[in-house]
C-alpha cells in the first residue's frame, strides 16, 4: 500500500488527530467525480448551449468569453482559456473579481459583450458576490454563468431571478469541506473546459476518460515518491508550466503556500519568463516542479531550460511531469511522472486535471511533514474555507 493509500486507510480516531478526513478523500474522488460531472453536462448541452449561443459564444453572433474567480478559482480560468480560445474562435481572458471589486469601470469595455464566467466552490466570497452584482448593474451587455459546487450559495441564488444568467451547479461532493480546494478546483475547470466542446461531445468524453486513468497512474505509482521528496528539507519550490499549464502550476503552487501555511515559498513561472530574474529564485533549498507541454515546439523550450538549470547545478531536485518520457527527459531527473507510458495522453488543454493532482500530493505529503493539518493547515486563522473580513464599498 503506497503513502497515499495508506492515509485513506488510516482509522478514523488517526483521521481526526491528523487532521486528515477530508482532504485525501477529495483529492481521492477526482477521477470518479470527473466521470459523473462529464456525463451531468453533456445532459446539459442543449441548455448550456442555446445560453451561450444567445450571448454570442457560439453562432455568427461573437462576444468575449470572460472567467472570473479569486485565488484557486482565478487559477481555473488561466488555466482553461487558451483552449477554449481556439475551439471557440473568440477572445477569452481570465479577470480576477480581486481586480474587479477595485477598478470596475476600467475591467470590461462599455457597450462590448461579454459571457462571464463566475467560478466559485460556495459562491459566498465577498469579491465573486460583488463581481456578479458590478456586471449587472454597468454592463448591460454582459450575460452571466456561474460555476459553482454550492447550490445554496449566494451566487447561485442570484441566478434564480435573471433570465440573463445560467448556473451549471456541480456534483454536491465537489463542495471540498476542507480548507483547500482540491475536487472542486478540478472539477470547475473540467466544466469550464466544457464550454468548447458542445459541438463534439464524444471527444469531451473520451478526454475525460483518459485524463480520469491519468490522475489515478499519478495516485498509484507517485505517491511514494511525492511523499519521500516532502521528507528533503527544501524551502522553496519553483513552479514552471506553460501556456493553460502555466495556470496549472499557479494553482499548484498555491495549495502548497496555503497546506504549509507559507513555511514554504512558492513562486510560479513560464520555462522562458523564469530566464528573465526570477532564476535567482532556485537555489540549493528549491525544489523544481515542472509540467512539460505536449507541443513539440514549445517542450524544446522548455527542455532547454531544464538542461540549463542541472548543468549549473541549480535546485535541490526537480520533479518533471510529462505524457511520456524518453531518454533526454529521463536524463534531467530521476524524478520523473509519466502520465501516459502505454497509451494515447490527453491533449494540454486537459492536462489541468492530471498535473493537479501531483501538485496537490505534494501539498498534502508537505504539510504533514512538518506538523500540520492537511484539513486545516493554518494554526494563525490567517486563511479560511471562505474569505473573511473584506468590506465591499459601493
Amino acid at each position: 500500500m503506497n503513502s497515499f493509500f495508506k492515509l485513506l486507510e488510516a482509522s478514523e480516531k488517526v483521521k481526526a488527530a491528523k487532521g486528515i478526513v477530508h482532504t485525501p478523500a477529495e483529492i481521492a474522488q477526482q477521477p470518479g467525480v470527473w466521470l459523473k460531472t462529464a456525463e451531468g453536462l453533456i445532459e446539459s448541452k442543449n441548455e448550456i448551449y442555446s445560453f451561450l449561443k444567445s450571448g454570442g459564444i457560439y453562432g455568427g453572433k461573437k462576444s468575449a468569453l470572460i472567467f472570473t474567480g479569486a485565488g484557486t478559482s482565478e487559477f481555473i480560468g488561466t488555466s482553461v482559456s487558451t483552449g477554449l480560445r481556439k475551439a471557440l474562435n473568440r477572445d477569452v481572458f481570465s479577470i480576477p473579481t480581486t481586480h474587479f471589486v477595485t477598478h470596475p469601470d476600467s475591467m470590461l469595455a462599455a457597450g462590448n459583450n461579454y459571457v462571464v464566467v463566475s467560478f466559485a466552490r460556495s459562491g459566498d466570497s465577498p469579491e465573486s458576490v460583488a463581481t456578479f452584482d458590478i456586471i449587472k448593474k454597468h454592463y448591460r451587455n454582459a450575460r452571466q454563468l456561474v460555476i459553482t459546487c454550492n447550490i445554496d450559495g449566494a451566487l447561485a441564488k442570484r441566478t434564480d431571478l435573471d433570465k440573463k444568467t445560467y448556473c451549471i451547479i456541480l456534483p454536491k461532493e465537489t463542495n471540498d469541506r476542507s480548507l483547500v480546494m482540491t475536487s472542486s478546483f478540478s472539477t470547475m475547470a473540467l466544466a469550464g473546459l466544457f464550454l468548447g466542446a458542445l459541438n463534439d461531445t464524444a471527444s469531451f468524453r473520451s478526454e475525460i476518460k483518459k485524463a480520469a486513468a491519468g490522475a489515478a497512474r499519478v495516485m498509484n505509482n507517485y505517491s511514494d515518491m511525492l511523499a519521500s521528496l516532502c521528507g528533503k528539507p527544501f524551502k522553496r519550490v519553483s513552479y514552471l508550466g506553460s501556456s493553460n499549464l502555466f495556470g496549472t502550476m499557479q494553482e499548484c503552487h498555491l495549495k502548497l503556500q496555503e497546506m504549509t501555511e507559507g513555511k514554504i515559498a512558492c513562486r510560479f513561472d513560464t520555462f522562458l519568463g523564469l530566464r528573465h530574474g526570477p532564476q535567482v529564485f532556485i537555489n540549493n533549498e528549491c525544489l523544481v516542479f515542472a509540467s512539460l507541454s505536449g507541443n513539440p515546439r514549445a517542450k524544446r523550450y522548455e527542455l532547454d531550460l531544464l538542461k540549463q538549470l542541472k548543468k549549473s547545478r541549480q535546485g535541490m531536485a526537480a520533479v518533471i511531469i510529462c505524457a511520456k518520457a524518453d531518454k533526454e527527459i529521463n536524463s534531467l531527473s530521476p524524478h520523473i511522472i509519466e502520465l501516459f507510458p502505454d497509451g494515447q495522453a490527453v491533449s494540454d488543454n486537459y492536462r489541468v486535471l492530471t498535473d493537479i493532482v501531483a501538485g496537490q500530493l505534494l501539498g498534502l505529503f508537505k504539510c504533514l511533514n512538518i506538523g500540520h493539518k492537511p484539513d486545516s493547515p493554518s494554526k494563525t486563522g490567517n486563511i479560511s474555507r471562505v474569505v473573511k473580513g473584506v468590506t465591499i464599498y459601493k
